[in-house]
């Protein structure tokens, strides 16, 4: 954009004369602002409407090394940090913790181009906070029922990862809009579920174009089928994001699925103070990195529900932290869309912080959406 719509900056060749510049500014029609010896640099003033036609005038002079408009500048860094306007968002100490304010600032905070599942209980269909990112109902159980969410876990984890945000309702979620909500329930309105049904929705999910899976679910034992699936998701360029579970467990000695696959992200509870949750299991190889996971503030059903949430309230547990992680690789995938699974998978847990626990209690450290952000710009 012209600063000046009628300013161009002129550069000569070290031999010209003055004289002959002076000559060239009059053929062209250009008034001399001011002259720049040291990089033999003319600003000139052209007619408002010929600016681009005096550069091409200038350009094909044999005696003007090049001639370009002069543009506008901008401060760097003058976005420090973005605070919604959503009233609740003072209850988000996760976010801030994380960073995401600042993550903010450096990402695409609208897209319609990311897709995420939320493999869990549904997700409430009419929620102000909500609705309006949902762009794909599917359920899983057998026999099929609603797609809404009649337990609470899947609209509070939605919330987590995508909630609308900076629209003055209830609170924000990590992705500032930056992504759609795919609703796969796969647990049913007791909140237990077919590990087949999960199954077929990460097939499904991989071959229609999901970017990233939130899987805040789990249970011990290797099952193959399952790891052929999230191998088959991962081989697609899918995300696939896991809850390491909520036992105490060393998920090194009684392995937890299916946050445990390699190709998952398998993701612990941290409290406000950066301390493991009394409840998180943990692990210094199966458990790759931790998120905000105790009295994590998001969406709630809006009509009754098993839990007993309504509208929006506080939950703790590994299947809040792990949406805290998907919400930032969707960000991510908003913000630079050539990078693949690995590469923001690469991005995120190369530029965790180090908190208490890092490299005995998990792999890595707790997420931070900021330098995740750099270390992503730096891939792209």
């Amino acid at each position: 954009m012209a600063l000046t719509e009628n300013r161009i900056l002129v550069g000569f060749y070290p031999n010209v004369s003055r004289a002959e510049r002076d000559q060239v500014h009059q053929d062209i029609g250009a008034t001399l602002v001011k002259e720049l010896k040291e990089i033999h640099l003319d600003i000139v003033t052209v007619p408002i409407n010929q600016v681009s036609t005096s550069c091409a005038n200038y350009q094909a002079n044999n005696k003007v090394r090049y001639a370009e408009e002069d543009i506008e500048i901008h401060l760097n860094g003058l976005c420090r940090r973005i605070v919604p306007n959503d009233p609740e968002y003072d209850l988000q100490w996760g976010l801030e913790k994380i960073m995401a304010p600042e993550a903010w600032c450096r990402a695409v905070r609208s897209s319609n181009d990311v897709n995420i599942v939320i493999m869990d209980t549904g997700v409430d269909q009419n929620h102000l906070d909500l609705e309006g990112r949902i762009t794909k109902n599917m359920s899983f159980t057998v026999p099929a029922g609603t797609v809404d969410d009649n337990y609470g876990h899947g609209t509070h984890v939605a919330g987590i990862a995508a909630a609308i945000t900076n629209n003055n309702q209830f609170g924000a979620g990590t992705s500032f809009n930056s992504g759609n909500i795919w609703n796969y329930k796969v647990l049913g309105d007791t909140g237990t579920g077919s590990i087949s049904w999960a199954i077929a929705a990460i097939i499904d999910a991989a071959n229609t174009g999901a970017h990233i899976i939130n899987m805040s679910f789990g249970h011990y034992g290797f099952v193959q089928a399952e790891q052929d699936a999230v191998d088959f998701a991962w081989s697609r360029g899918v995300l696939l994001i896991g809850s390491a579970g909520n036992d105490d467990n060393d998920n090194d000695i009684i392995p937890h699925y299916p946050s445990d696959y390699s190709n998952v992200i398998s993701v612990a509870a941290t409290d406000e103070n950066d301390l493991k949750a009394d409840f998180s299991n943990f692990g210094e190889t199966n458990v790759d990195i931790a998120a905000p996971g105790v009295d994590i503030f998001s969406t709630c059903p809006n009509h009754p529900n098993s839990i007993g949430c309504l509208n929006f309230g506080s939950l703790s547990g590994t299947s809040m932290s792990a949406p805290f992680v998907t919400g930032l690789g969707a960000l991510i995938k908003a913000t630079f869309p050539s990078l693949t699974n690995a590469q923001i998978r690469q991005a995120i847990e190369s530029s965790t912080d180090t908190v208490p626990g890092t490299g005995t209690q998990y792999r890595l450290g707790r997420i931070n959406a900021l330098k995740a952000m750099i270390a992503a710009e730096g891939l792209a």
